[in-house]
């Protein structure tokens, strides 16, 4: 048993944003406490290269955890081959009423209504740290911002350079309206600046920093095929699939499950690989796709590489687990890869198509 399972019954009893405001400042302030008892190690069958970047794992944390990128030094001892922070608005905003975010513990999910709360992109710049792993930054608009681009083209230019690379987030359930960016008749214009804006970087920053979409679970098969298509013409160079989703036909136990907001966990695992495999055929397996959503064990990561993701997110699997299970799920994952008679992980994407 786990030092963190030990103390999990106490930790449960205080509300969950009070518990994770907790966490937070534990690792921020006592980063050698937090990790005393992990043992970060690197397996060479689970390092690859995305992007031209380096990832010693596919494992990574979510967005959502480091919304201020406070304590991505601290996460990666833990043992991630990456860390993404924010979700990151340009103003601070305290994001919707509280309480905001549940536990469903018989479900090992969650839900989140808390709409970005964050402080802000210049206290978030201020915050950004220097890590080893590869640094994402994910983006999104403040609620009263009537035009997105407004706001996600200033963030772009702001963290362009900082960032290994930057997901563009348009699916949060949390936020009034930004769901629609995905629907056909906005998503092409949108992406189009989004790419120009990029392009206009690239040249004059002289770094090609990857630009990602991250997208909904709850899209219908045809809106899924579209969005691949709309991603592939604009070049977009990758997809995070996906965010939470407000579908509740998930068979829920528990007492909260009735509550509004996104719902991550266990019960998502199904439903996000049926949407990471749809995209990985539309998209031909052209570009990385990040698979987020349900993941638990070495057993949900290798699905989840084998239904076309080159690298995965966990989140709330940490609430239930504690981040022990990092180094948990890469010891199994680089045992599975031996079993399987392969030499690298790279050679499970897509393999169930």
């Amino acid at each position: 048993m786990s030092i963190y399972q030990i103390f999990r019954p106490l930790i449960f009893k205080i509300d969950l944003e009070s518990a994770h405001n907790l966490a937070i400042n534990f690792l921020k302030f006592c980063p050698r406490t937090a990790t005393i008892f992990s043992a970060k190690r690197d397996y060479e069958n689970l390092r690859s290269k995305l992007w031209d970047l380096d990832f010693t794992s596919p494992i990574g944390m979510a967005a959502g955890f480091d919304k201020n990128a406070e304590v991505a030094t601290t996460l990666e001892k833990f043992g991630f081959g990456f860390v993404e922070c924010g979700t990151v608005t340009p103003k601070a905003q305290t994001g919707n009423d509280r309480p905001r975010i549940f536990r469903l513990e018989e479900d090992l999910a969650l839900i989140n209504r808390l709409g970005f709360n964050n402080l802000g992109a210049e206290v978030f710049e201020k915050n950004l740290p220097k890590i080893s792993v590869p640094l994402g930054i994910n983006i999104g608009k403040n609620k009263d911002t009537e035009e997105a681009l407004h706001d996600y083209l200033p963030l772009l230019e702001k963290f362009y350079q900082k960032a290994s690379y930057i997901t563009v987030n348009i699916s949060s359930p949390n936020t009034k309206n930004l769901r629609d960016l995905q629907n056909e008749n906005q998503l092409d214009l949108f992406l189009s600046e989004i790419a120009k804006k990029k392009n206009e970087l690239k040249n004059t920053q002289k770094k090609n920093t990857p630009i990602l979409l991250k997208v909904a679970p709850d899209l219908s098969v045809a809106e899924q095929e579209k969005i691949a298509e709309t991603v592939i013409k604009n070049k977009i160079d990758g997809m995070v699939i996906s965010n939470t989703t407000i579908d509740r036909d998930l068979n829920l136990k528990s007492k909260n499950a009735a509550e509004l907001g996104g719902l991550s966990g266990a019960p998502l695992l199904k439903k996000s690989n049926e949407v990471l495999k749809n995209f990985y055929k539309f998209t031909e397996g052209k570009i990385p796709l990040i698979g987020v959503g349900g993941i638990s064990s070495a057993q949900d990561v290798y699905e989840k590489i084998k239904c076309g993701a080159s690298l995965v997110q966990i989140y709330s699997a940490f609430i239930y687990q504690g981040f022990g299970l990092v180094e948990e799920i890469k010891k199994e994952l680089s045992k599975k890869i031996v079993a399987e008679g392969l030499k690298n992980i790279s050679e499970l994407v897509g393999a169930a198509h």
